[in-house]
Protein backbone atom coordinates (compact mmCIF):
# COMPACT_ATOMS: atom_id res chain seq x y z
CA UNK A 1 0.00 0.00 0.00
CA UNK A 2 2.76 2.46 0.78
CA UNK A 3 4.67 1.66 -2.68
CA UNK A 4 0.64 2.71 -4.36
CA UNK A 5 0.94 6.11 -2.55
CA UNK A 6 4.38 7.04 -3.05
CA UNK A 7 3.59 6.61 -6.55
CA UNK A 8 0.37 8.46 -7.06
CA UNK A 9 2.39 11.20 -4.68
CA UNK A 10 5.27 11.01 -6.94
CA UNK A 11 2.75 12.00 -10.15
CA UNK A 12 0.97 14.49 -7.83
CA UNK A 13 3.95 16.40 -7.67
CA UNK A 14 5.04 16.07 -11.49
CA UNK A 15 2.03 17.69 -12.38
CA UNK A 16 1.92 20.15 -9.41
CA UNK A 17 5.48 21.11 -10.83
CA UNK A 18 4.43 21.24 -14.13
CA UNK A 19 1.79 22.94 -13.88
CA UNK A 20 3.70 25.91 -11.35
CA UNK A 21 6.74 26.11 -13.61
CA UNK A 22 4.13 27.35 -16.32
CA UNK A 23 2.56 29.52 -14.15
CA UNK A 24 5.83 31.30 -13.20
CA UNK A 25 7.68 30.75 -16.59
CA UNK A 26 9.46 33.59 -17.86
CA UNK A 27 7.53 33.16 -21.33
CA UNK A 28 4.24 34.67 -21.79
CA UNK A 29 1.01 32.33 -22.01
CA UNK A 30 1.05 32.66 -25.90
CA UNK A 31 4.58 32.01 -26.32
CA UNK A 32 4.34 29.23 -24.02
CA UNK A 33 1.14 27.68 -25.88
CA UNK A 34 3.10 28.18 -29.10
CA UNK A 35 6.48 26.07 -27.51
CA UNK A 36 3.47 23.62 -26.20
CA UNK A 37 2.29 23.51 -29.81
CA UNK A 38 5.68 22.98 -31.17
CA UNK A 39 6.98 20.37 -28.94
CA UNK A 40 3.90 18.41 -29.22
CA UNK A 41 3.51 18.71 -33.31
CA UNK A 42 7.66 17.42 -33.09
CA UNK A 43 7.13 14.91 -30.59
CA UNK A 44 3.69 13.59 -33.04
CA UNK A 45 5.84 13.77 -35.94
CA UNK A 46 8.95 11.58 -34.36
CA UNK A 47 6.03 9.00 -33.12
CA UNK A 48 4.64 9.17 -36.85
CA UNK A 49 7.95 8.40 -38.54
CA UNK A 50 9.20 6.01 -36.02
CA UNK A 51 5.80 4.06 -36.35
CA UNK A 52 6.40 4.11 -39.93
CA UNK A 53 9.91 2.76 -39.64
CA UNK A 54 8.45 -0.01 -37.86
CA UNK A 55 5.79 -0.61 -39.86
CA UNK A 56 8.20 -1.02 -43.03
CA UNK A 57 10.52 -2.77 -41.10
CA UNK A 58 7.47 -5.41 -39.97
CA UNK A 59 6.74 -5.57 -43.59
CA UNK A 60 10.08 -6.19 -44.57
CA UNK A 61 10.54 -8.85 -41.60
CA UNK A 62 7.24 -10.54 -42.85
CA UNK A 63 8.55 -10.95 -46.50
CA UNK A 64 11.65 -12.00 -45.78
CA UNK A 65 10.70 -14.57 -43.24
CA UNK A 66 7.85 -15.72 -45.46
CA UNK A 67 11.00 -15.93 -48.67
CA UNK A 68 13.16 -18.09 -46.58
CA UNK A 69 10.18 -20.82 -45.08
CA UNK A 70 9.34 -21.36 -48.43
CA UNK A 71 13.03 -21.65 -49.64
CA UNK A 72 12.99 -24.46 -47.08
CA UNK A 73 9.98 -26.04 -47.47
CA UNK A 74 11.32 -26.40 -51.44
CA UNK A 75 14.56 -27.90 -50.27
CA UNK A 76 12.59 -30.64 -47.54
CA UNK A 77 10.27 -31.42 -50.53
CA UNK A 78 12.93 -32.18 -53.04
CA UNK A 79 14.83 -34.15 -50.65
CA UNK A 80 11.80 -36.25 -49.76
CA UNK A 81 11.62 -36.46 -53.44
CA UNK A 82 14.92 -37.39 -53.63
CA UNK A 83 14.88 -39.74 -50.88
CA UNK A 84 11.61 -41.79 -52.44
CA UNK A 85 13.26 -42.69 -55.79
CA UNK A 86 16.47 -43.93 -54.25
CA UNK A 87 14.05 -46.08 -51.95
CA UNK A 88 12.15 -46.92 -55.14
CA UNK A 89 15.36 -48.03 -57.33
CA UNK A 90 16.72 -49.60 -54.10
CA UNK A 91 13.49 -51.45 -53.47
CA UNK A 92 13.68 -52.86 -56.89
CA UNK A 93 16.78 -53.53 -57.25
CA UNK A 94 16.54 -55.99 -54.21
CA UNK A 95 13.25 -57.74 -55.96
CA UNK A 96 15.77 -58.24 -59.17
CA UNK A 97 18.75 -59.50 -56.70
CA UNK A 98 15.98 -61.96 -54.84
CA UNK A 99 14.64 -63.42 -58.11
CA UNK A 100 17.60 -63.63 -59.32
CA UNK A 101 19.47 -65.70 -55.90
CA UNK A 102 16.04 -67.81 -55.80
CA UNK A 103 15.73 -68.89 -59.12
CA UNK A 104 18.43 -71.73 -59.74
CA UNK A 105 16.59 -72.79 -55.99
CA UNK A 106 13.44 -72.55 -57.41
CA UNK A 107 14.74 -74.50 -60.58
CA UNK A 108 16.06 -77.39 -58.21
CA UNK A 109 12.71 -78.09 -56.21
CA UNK A 110 10.90 -78.19 -59.74
CA UNK A 111 12.89 -80.81 -60.70
CA UNK A 112 13.44 -82.71 -57.40
CA UNK A 113 9.47 -82.23 -57.22
CA UNK A 114 9.54 -83.37 -60.59
CA UNK A 115 11.70 -86.92 -60.09
CA UNK A 116 10.03 -87.43 -56.92
CA UNK A 117 6.68 -87.65 -58.65
CA UNK A 118 8.49 -90.09 -61.14
CA UNK A 119 9.41 -92.37 -58.33
CA UNK A 120 5.98 -92.13 -57.06
CA UNK A 121 4.72 -93.15 -60.35
CA UNK A 122 6.67 -96.06 -60.37
CA UNK A 123 6.51 -96.92 -56.97
CA UNK A 124 2.76 -97.03 -57.42
CA UNK A 125 2.76 -98.68 -60.61
CA UNK A 126 3.16 -102.43 -59.86
CA UNK A 127 0.50 -102.19 -57.08
CA UNK A 128 -1.96 -100.35 -59.81
CA UNK A 129 -1.46 -103.47 -61.92
CA UNK A 130 -1.73 -105.98 -58.76
CA UNK A 131 -4.70 -104.05 -57.90
CA UNK A 132 -6.35 -104.29 -61.67
CA UNK A 133 -5.81 -107.67 -62.04
CA UNK A 134 -7.19 -108.89 -59.10
CA UNK A 135 -10.33 -106.42 -59.77
CA UNK A 136 -10.48 -108.47 -63.06
CA UNK A 137 -10.17 -111.79 -61.59
CA UNK A 138 -12.97 -110.94 -59.31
Amino acid sequence: MGKKSSTGSFVLGALLGAGLGLLFAPRSGEETREFLADKVLEYWDNADELYGNATDRAVELYSTSRDVALDATEQVRQKIDAARAALGADVASGVEDVADATAPAAAAAADVANKAADAAKKAVAPAAAKTKKKAAKA
